[in-house]
């Protein structure tokens, strides 16, 4: 069930150049719509007079269903391909978007935000997945990370923007959620012109195709790939050959969740607790985002040169030392939660935020792929969810303190990668980093390191 473009249909220039940029295109999507609750509850609690219970509820509930959609639907991707996933997700996004800006109380606006997180959770896996098999390996984390999460960022910087512009509005919830819409939009009918992913095809033994999609896309065709078969779903996923490396990321993923939800689905709740109003708050969200892009930029820059898994263990530090001062000097000093906000955004973005991405595309064999970008990103996802869900309520007993009991997520982050030597993968050829560089019983072997290739150049 693969929906293969004919190479006839568009020039292999075209797809060659739009192929990362619309992939990495529906984070746009959901950085602007899972995002964009974290302002829209300010208009929200007025409107619906909501109680810190209600906010914590609406905030999860489309990381929940991110969770969800990332958990079924990555498995789904590596047994039918990832353009099957990723063109009709979008379908699902565009119609919930509107219907959320229709409700008419509680329960039916949880309920359209749960199905919209299960569209972004369908696209998340199935993306990462795609650009991980489209990237060489020089340049990979450009291509896994830092591009998708600037997409993001750019997403959640144009929600508050819309949010700040909206202010005066009674109704500015409904055009925040409405808007949503139009990207998504844009970006379904645009990704009609890309192909299936070529290692994928290969994965299945579909060589003839595969090898069309390669000179498309201008990449050279290893030479030996991992075998689809026998090698799919959540029990070889949790084989004793890929258990470990599962469970170990996960665990850095939901941490790096936990702690970086302060940033952003919390960001405005956790500022107003520092003494800002509501518009300050909303300003400070922005420039943290603006400073979060500004870090993806530079750390572009540095994830395909540096080792990644020394460079997580100090963003991680600095993104904790931030936290606790934000939380133990910032209440009614705007100065230090000014310089502590902006801190922690930028090593957050720079190192653990960009990072998991990254791992979580380079981690698994292309067989497995989708199902372990998948279950990671869901852990990450249940993480925010618990930040959003539980934020409100412990803001309200602890106020600021509350961010330090957050940040020592970020304990946890620097502890696993100097617990696992596997994260250092920099400059690896995809299905080295895999783990998949010596052959075992279920036929998976190494592929051999290839020419770099100019895809996207």
């Amino acid at each position: 069930m693969s929906l293969a473009v004919p190479t006839s249909r568009v020039s292999a220039r075209t797809v060659r150049r739009l192929a990362p940029p619309l992939v990495a295109f529906g984070e746009f999507v959901d950085g602007y719509d899972l995002l964009v609750m974290s302002t829209a509850l300010i208009f929200l609690t007025p409107a619906f007079g909501l109680t810190p219970a209600d906010k914590g509820v609406l905030g999860a509930a489309s990381f929940v269903g991110a969770a969800l959609g990332a958990l079924v639907f990555g498995d789904l991707t590596d047994r039918f391909g990832r353009r099957a996933i990723f063109v009709i997700n979008l379908i699902l996004f565009v119609v919930f978007a509107l219907a959320s800006a229709f409700v008419t109380n509680v329960p039916e606006l949880v309920a359209a935000r749960f199905l919209i997180g299960i569209g972004v959770g369908m696209d998340i896996p199935t993306s990462s997945s795609f650009l991980a098999e489209v990237a060489p390996a020089r340049r990979r984390g450009r291509f896994t990370g830092s591009l998708p999460n600037a997409m993001w960022l750019l997403g959640a910087i144009t929600s508050a923007v819309v949010a700040i512009a909206l202010k005066g509005n009674p109704d500015a919830w409904r055009w925040l959620f409405g808007l949503a819409a139009v990207p998504a939009l844009v970006v379904l009918v645009a990704r009609q012109l890309l192909p299936e992913s070529p290692r994928w095809l290969q994965a299945q033994g579909r060589h003839a195709e595969a090898d069309a999609v390669y000179a498309q896309l201008g990449l050279d065709r290893p030479a030996r790939i991992d075998s689809a078969v026998g090698q799919r779903g959540y029990r070889s996923l949790f084989g004793r050959r890929y258990r470990t490396r599962t469970l170990a990321f996960a665990a850095f993923f939901a941490a790096n969740g936990l702690g970086g939800g302060v940033s952003t689905i919390a960001g405005p709740l956790f500022l107003t607790a520092a003494g800002l109003d509501k518009s300050q708050a909303m300003q400070f969200t922005l420039y943290g985002f603006l400073v979060g892009l500004a870090a993806v930029a530079l750390g572009a820059l540095l994830v395909d040169r540096v080792n990644r898994r020394w460079f997580g263990v100090a963003t991680a530090l600095g993104a904790l030392a931030f936290t606790q001062l934000l939380a133990w000097a910032g209440t009614g000093n705007r100065t230090v939660v000014f310089v502590s906000w902006l801190a922690f955004t930028f090593f957050t973005w720079i190192g653990p935020g960009t990072l998991a991405w990254i791992w979580s595309a380079e981690l698994f064999p292309t067989a497995l792929r989708g199902v372990g970008t998948g279950f990671t990103q869901a852990s990450g996802r249940l993480a925010i969810a618990v930040t959003a869900g539980f934020g409100p309520t412990v803001i309200s007993a602890w106020s600021l303190h509350s961010v330090a009991l957050f940040s020592l997520a970020y304990l946890v982050c620097a502890g696993v990668l100097l617990a696992f030597p596997f994260f250092a993968t920099t400059g690896t050829e995809l299905e080295r980093a895999a783990g998949a560089a010596e052959p075992d019983a279920g036929g998976v072997a190494a592929e051999p390191s290839a020419a770099p290739v100019a895809l996207g150049s």
